[in-house]
């Protein structure tokens, strides 16, 4: 148990109600960077005895925190600490990371994984009107959000198309900007699958989450203006971060 809960100390002479209380505590510290991302909180067993007070009580502060996206709770591992999510419009937008992140007033980073060219599986060939083994470039990338990371995306694209790619610095440089720049490739369209997944081990080390927790898994296929596939990427975002909103107005 983290130090910091032998500091709650519950007031029983004002009005405010005790979960009231605890859930304050554990929100300011949390805000403070007292009580970490990832980092486990006490059970409500443990905090009762801790703070003298029933089960209810603690388990309305957990419950309005888990709410509120200040909880996390994993079945069959316990509840850990996390932010409010994200509330991104990526699904509606046709913008590049950089920008979707800015926008939310969070400072962006993309670290490289991996840059290299190899035959394209009968997949990656279908979704960009390849035959099976042309030659494509596959680019892995962890992008961050405030220097935690938030999403990792693999990316195909036709070598005879974005060739000059191999050569730019895209940890510094937006994709669909040096495409856009070098290539004169502008996006005419995308469209855009979600679907909810779990973390296998690799992933889960790579965004700083336990195994087998949820992940919103976005297939994209970008189309030039010309209507030419350029883009199958496979993007993973922190379910425990992330929500995707859409917003939709009524036909007239």
């Amino acid at each position: 148990m983290n130090p910091i809960y032998e500091k709650l100390k519950l007031d029983r002479s004002i009005p405010v109600p005790l979960y009231y209380q605890i859930k304050t505590f554990i929100c300011s510290h949390i805000q403070d960077g007292s009580l970490t991302d990832g980092e486990a909180v006490p059970t409500e067993e443990e905090l009762c005895t801790l703070l003298d007070v029933s089960r209810p009580t603690v388990r309305q502060a957990f419950s309005e925190l888990v709410h509120e996206g200040y909880l996390n709770r994993i079945r069959s591992k316990g509840t850990y600490i996390t932010h409010p999510k994200i509330n991104s419009d990526f699904i509606q937008k046709i913008q590049n990371y950089n920008q979707e992140t800015k926008g939310l007033g969070l400072v962006p980073d993309t670290k490289v994984l991996s840059l290299r060219t190899l035959p394209a599986v009968e997949e990656v060939a279908r979704q960009l009107s390849l035959s099976e083994k042309d030659p494509v470039i596959c680019l892995e990338r962890l992008r961050y959000a405030d220097g935690k990371p938030m999403v990792y995306v693999k990316t195909f694209l036709p070598e005879a198309l974005c060739s000059a790619v191999l050569t730019e610095d895209l940890e510094q440089n937006s994709l669909y900007e040096t495409l856009e720049a070098r290539l004169n490739i502008r996006i005419g369209h995308l469209t855009r699958q979600i679907q909810a997944a779990l973390a296998d081990e690799y992933l889960a080390k790579l965004l700083g989450v336990a195994k087998d927790s949820a992940i919103l898994y976005i297939v994209t296929v970008a189309y030039t203006e010309e209507g030419i596939p350029f883009e199958y990427s496979l993007a993973s975002y922190r379910g425990d971060t992330y929500r995707m909103s859409v917003e939709l107005h009524r036909e007239r």
